[in-house]
């Protein structure tokens, strides 16, 4: 599935959110970015692809494959391996919290705030970023098998689910008109 309709879905799922929330716009604009963010962020594993990898990352890790063959291989760090499960989606949510909280102690640092409060303050960004992940898998699920054979949901379990789509660009097109659609419902709500 291509990166647009994968943002998209994200900002989908955040839209969904929105009409949920009391907070200031701001605040709601934050949540459809992370909501982008968390669905485009699992084909960072996509980089292989880039026609510069070979001589930058290739050479960098002394790497024995080149960036085509890693991208259809079924290494950790393969397209749909790691970055394509649930545990990459959890550790993601967790360093985004983090990173929140660091910003947070650097902007304010005589607050007294503690993580697991800062996570409840930011739980709606923080639990749209996973969703948004999350359905970039799901949406994975339903592209053709590929050398791959689905994604690596469990992963490290070394069992590859779905691929159960049969044309690339009509699966494509469906969840692109669903999203949009979503969206567009959304945001009629929200005004």
């Amino acid at each position: 599935m291509d990166i647009i309709t994968h943002t998209l879905s994200g900002v989908a799922v955040g839209s969904v959110l929105i009409n949920c929330s009391n907070k200031n716009t701001a605040y709601k604009g934050g949540i459809l970015f992370c909501g982008a963010l968390g669905a485009a962020l699992p084909d960072i594993d996509a980089l292989s692809m880039w026609s510069g990898f070979d001589s930058s990352f290739g050479r960098w890790f002394n790497l024995s494959y080149t960036g085509k063959e890693i991208y259809s291989a079924k290494l950790w760090y393969s397209h749909h391996a790691f970055f394509h499960s649930l545990l990459a989606a959890a550790l993601f949510t967790v360093l985004l919290a983090a990173l929140f909280f660091v910003v947070k102690k650097y902007l304010s640092p005589s607050r007294d705030d503690t993580f697991i409060r800062l996570i409840k303050e930011r739980r709606s960004l923080l639990l749209v970023f996973f969703a948004g992940y999350v359905i970039h898998l799901f949406e994975d699920m339903l592209t053709p098998a590929s050398s791959w054979g689905g994604v690596a949901f469990l992963w490290p379990s070394g069992r590859y689910t779905g691929g159960w789509g049969h044309i690339w660009w009509w699966n494509n097109y469906d969840v692109f008109l669903i999203v949009c659609g979503v969206i567009a419902f959304n945001f009629t709500l929200s005004f």
